[in-house]
């Protein structure tokens, strides 16, 4: 793609965590030098997509999502990075970001790296580059997770500088016990224990003790650090003499039964309201656009079923809009049809597409046989060969495992879904039936009030 052809780019910048203060590499450096390069090139920048810390292992970056975004609705020619490794470090995850931006003709390049990728030769190098890239993230993950296991394990010590509410941190890294808030902490403990009821403890903590929300409330009551034991989200490992106790085993143990007693019984009680023993018909479904959190379920006064991000409500998102759960209903019947006849064609184009990848190989192994008739006929020399014969083996291998994998996608489903005019008998279904039959044929609806929605079928 020539200079004078592309006129808008975005800057994709990006630094984990662990290479934050390396000099050269921080994401001042990183923008000060892609804005100078366009500037020298005379681009147009459109805009600045930075995941600051989040790692190069990962697809579902902020930023980067973003800026696939905008590469669909077309505001972009080109994108531009210092490095191969500030955009990818998976080899798998790159070749599916490439062949999104190839579909809408954006190109891509390196400033500090230089990359051809017009020859099997230039292909094969930035497999490599991506493949080093690849082994060193997995060897700083596994270095940083032998690091974190001696210090929970031997060392005892804290990770990150916050610590349960209960707590402080020592200067040696270590949770000691906060009196005044273990104190609320005992309390809070004995009033659950003494009211079995969540709402009426959660309302006598924020009266009496801090103002928390009655999630972090149940959070408190189930983290088992109080009888000093540290549970590790990553590996769900639970560390013995983590900490200092706060409350007793016993209590600790009563506490716990109570709550499974009442998940229980919210679970299957039929004498339980109606606006509680309703199954919310698209409970686990639906999105938050703005956040990507699925969305709750709440119930007004006259039982009308709504869905909201709750997140807002801890301000961290902004998408305040509920979607009432009726309208939601009458829009898919009305849909679906067109949906999954569209995610019919879908897979058969996919379908299609495999089967030419397949048919690639048979191309291949010619061009081989070739390659060893020049050989053998000093048309070429040895060092070319053996590069060429590496190239063209390296291909035929990756099309044979594609093969093994390649089972055709099935549509069967959405053809018997349709034949069965689902719509004539979805009236007398009840809503934990309905919400199985959403659940069937949809993986997820993302979505923001009643303006934008977007359905993903299987």
């Amino acid at each position: 793609m020539k200079n004078e052809v592309i006129k808008r780019v975005a800057l994709y910048i990006r630094v984990s965590t662990d290479r934050q203060a390396k000099e050269g590499d921080s994401l001042e450096a990183q923008e000060n030098a892609l804005t100078k390069y366009s500037q020298e090139h005379n681009y147009v920048i459109v805009d600045k997509y930075i995941d600051g810390g989040e790692s190069g292992q990962k697809i579902k970056r902020t930023n980067l999502q973003r800026m696939l975004e905008d590469i669909k609705l077309g505001k972009i020619d080109l994108i531009i990075m210092t490095k191969l490794d500030r955009w990818f470090r998976s080899i798998g995850d790159f070749y599916k970001v490439l062949e999104i931006i190839k579909k809408y003709n954006v190109g891509w390049k390196t400033i500090w790296e230089d990359y051809d990728t017009t020859t099997a030769s230039g292909e094969f190098w930035l497999n490599i580059s991506l493949s080093m890239g690849q082994l060193e993230a997995k060897r700083t993950s596994e270095r940083i997770n032998e690091v974190f296991n001696y210090k929970y394990n031997i060392q005892k010590t804290v990770c990150s500088g916050k610590a349960p509410y209960g707590y402080k941190i020592s200067n040696e890294k270590k949770l000691i016990i906060d009196e005044e808030q273990a104190k609320n902490v005992v309390d809070l403990f004995e009033y659950y224990r003494k009211t079995n009821n969540l709402n009426e403890t959660a309302n006598w903590f924020r009266m009496n003790c801090e103002n928390k929300s009655t999630t972090i409330i149940k959070k408190y009551l189930k983290n088992p650090i109080y009888i000093g034991k540290f549970k590790r989200t990553r590996t769900n490992e639970i560390i013995e003499g983590f900490a200092p106790r706060i409350i007793s085993d016993e209590l600790w143990e009563d506490v716990q039964k109570l709550i499974k007693i009442n998940v229980k019984n919210n679970q299957g009680n039929p004498k339980a309201s109606h606006h509680n023993s309703t199954p919310y018909i698209f409970s686990g479904l639906l999105i938050c656009k703005d956040c990507g959190h699925i969305l709750s379920g709440k119930c007004n006064s006259g039982g009308k079923h709504y869905y909201n991000c709750r997140y807002n409500y801890f301000k961290k998102c902004l998408n305040n809009k509920c979607v009432n759960e009726k309208w939601l209903e009458e829009y898919l019947l009305k849909e679906i049809a067109n949906i999954l006849e569209k995610r019919k064609f879908e897979i058969m184009e996919i379908n299609s597409k495999k089967k030419k990848i397949i048919d690639n190989s048979q191309v291949l192994k010619t061009k081989q046989k070739k390659l060893v008739d020049l050989y053998l006929n000093n048309m070429i020399d040895i060092d070319y060969y053996k590069e060429e014969y590496e190239n063209i083996s390296s291909q035929i291998k990756k099309i044979e495992e594609q093969k093994k994998n390649n089972i055709n996608l099935d549509y069967s489903y959405i053809d018997a879904f349709l034949k069965n005019k689902f719509i004539d008998v979805y009236s007398s279904l009840d809503n934990l039936e309905k919400r199985r039959l959403w659940s069937g044929i949809i993986e997820s609806i993302e979505i923001k009030g009643y303006n934008y929605i977007k359905i993903n079928v299987y």
